[in-house]
């Protein structure tokens, strides 16, 4: 009895130090600025970003300005007129976003 007490001791004693996790940190930032072609990358998405952002805000400022004159216009127009300029004012958000 005294041996099987001893070996489940020595067992859970093992299955505690075999299941003991270990970190370790990588400084991933220092290893991709020593990767020339990341640095690149990097570079080419961020202009390829902000040409995006630029065409998002040129097509949010002329849906705007057409709601602007929309909203100008509106007393003139007929109730065709008036689908026709808010299919075309949503067309232009939904082109947007």
């Amino acid at each position: 009895m005294k041996k099987i007490v001893m070996l489940l001791i020595a067992v859970a004693a093992f299955a505690a130090t075999a299941s003991a996790q270990k970190f370790a940190f990588i400084d991933q930032e220092y290893i991709l600025k020593k990767i020339p072609n990341y640095e690149m990358a990097n570079e080419q998405l961020n202009q390829i970003s902000q040409r995006w952002q630029r065409e998002v805000e040129t097509l949010e400022k002329e849906a705007d300005t057409m709601y602007k004159n929309y909203q100008a216009d509106m007393v003139f127009l007929t109730d065709e007129q008036k689908k026709k300029k808010e299919a075309e004012i949503v067309a232009k958000e939904k082109e947007a976003s």
